[in-house]
């Protein structure tokens, strides 16, 4: 017995032996296979195609050497910066002579679609001369009427009509993702084409316009395309506004030289320590004025929450309506001390259950309950500025575009 056992063990052990062999080859094609498809897959997204993009392209590591720490951004506490109050005081007192913010359907609009099929929403100043053309470009999941239809957008429209911009919104060609094309090279961008083709149209019913100043203002997808749009000259932009994004890294290492590239205003958050970075941007700057470009940025901060704010700044959100959001947050603690929000609200998703109760209960009348309902996307989209990473605010866009007027070549 014991001579037939250890003359089975060899043929035991190499059996054993081709399995894991088998298993290793097996699991390591698996991990081969899965990461081709997530590169495949993510790079059709411009916001996960640029955070990729930005460990791949060579940059000094001395810039994010001094990133504040997750728990800083946290438990955000207010900050001095340079401009700050003065960046508040726009803010707050700002008023449009164009159109009424508390009545956003003063703000009308008209929309062209050219033999491209591009379309052009567009309003032009009514109450002063128009000085330029500001041509913008939405972000992913979004689209050019947006603009004319949410308070924080009307309200970077209502800026810069009251600067004199003639402003032209464009949309994306892709209708799935409505993300823009991250093409590097312009002759092979979509996007570039078909604004290009919808300008020629443009400027043929406005003909006065062609001469005029053209400036961009991108938000997200928008403001890496218009990093390359940029650089077109066929119609030259003297100027730029990249809302929480970045210039496409390809064009700011490779197409950047003395003097060819508009000047740059970055309006960013400061609870971005990924993407649009204070950090990446500062580094960017760099390199521009190193070129001799005029460049500049425009910190927002998170918002310290109040009982009226939601109503504030989405006047649909009745007063009601928003103290009772106001209490949850804080009864829940989703508020430090200082009334920012402690939690991002597109990770921790505890929010969506004691906002919005499925049935009336003792905390909320009817009224509250069913303004709450009926304007669940604002609320969504509110909570993302407030919190102050990644998401729209019509915060220092005015400064933003008077300093592009002031600073840049024209």
């Amino acid at each position: 017995m014991v001579v037939q056992y250890v003359s089975k063990r060899p043929h035991s052990r190499s059996r054993r032996s081709r399995i894991v062999r088998f298993l290793t080859l097996f699991f390591l094609g698996l991990v081969s296979s899965t990461v081709t498809f997530l590169i495949t897959f993510f790079a059709t997204s411009d916001y996960i195609f640029d955070r990729i993009s930005s460990f791949l392209t060579p940059e000094s590591n001395s810039d994010f050497s001094s990133e504040p720490s997750l728990e800083s951004i946290k438990d955000y506490r207010p900050r001095d910066f340079l401009g700050k109050k003065k960046s508040i005081n726009y803010d707050y007192y700002i008023t449009y002579k164009d159109f009424n913010f508390r009545k956003p359907d003063t703000l009308t609009y008209e929309n062209r679609t050219y033999a491209n099929s591009t379309p052009i929403f567009y309003r032009f100043p009514r109450r002063t001369s128009i000085l330029a053309l500001l041509l913008i470009f939405h972000s992913c999941r979004h689209s050019a009427v947006h603009w004319f239809h949410t308070p924080e957008r009307q309200r970077i429209l209502g800026a810069a009509i009251d600067l004199g911009f003639a402003c032209l919104v464009f949309q994306a060609s892709d209708k799935t993702t409505k993300c823009w094309s991250n093409e590097g090279d312009i002759y092979q961008n979509r996007d570039v084409y078909y604004i290009l083709k919808g300008l020629e149209g443009f400027f043929k019913d406005y003909p006065e316009l062609i001469s005029l100043p053209r400036y961009t203002f991108g938000s997200s997808s928008g403001g890496i395309f218009s990093s390359v749009f940029a650089i077109n000259q066929q119609y030259p932009i003297h100027g730029q506004v990249i809302y929480t994004s970045i210039i496409l890294p390809v064009i700011l290492h490779k197409h950047i030289k003395n003097g060819n590239y508009p000047t740059t205003v970055w309006i960013h958050m400061l609870r971005d320590i990924e993407f649009a970075s204070a950090q990446r941007i500062d580094m960017s700057k760099e390199i521009l004025r190193k070129q001799n470009i005029s460049c500049t940025s425009f910190p927002i901060e998170p918002s310290q929450l109040t009982s009226t704010i939601f109503h504030d700044r989405q006047p649909v959100i009745t007063h009601a309506a928003s103290q009772f959001l106001y209490s949850q947050l804080r009864q829940y603690r989703w508020l430090n001390n200082y009334n920012y929000m402690l939690h991002n609200p597109r990770q921790k998703l505890t929010w969506q259950g004691f906002l919005f109760a499925m049935v009336i209960n003792q905390t909320m009348s009817k009224e509250v309950f069913d303004n709450i309902h009926t304007h669940k996307p604002e609320i969504y989209e509110l909570l993302n500025t407030f919190y102050g990473e990644h998401e729209i605010s019509h915060e220092r866009s005015y400064e933003a575009l008077k300093w592009l007027l002031d600073n840049s070549n024209k």
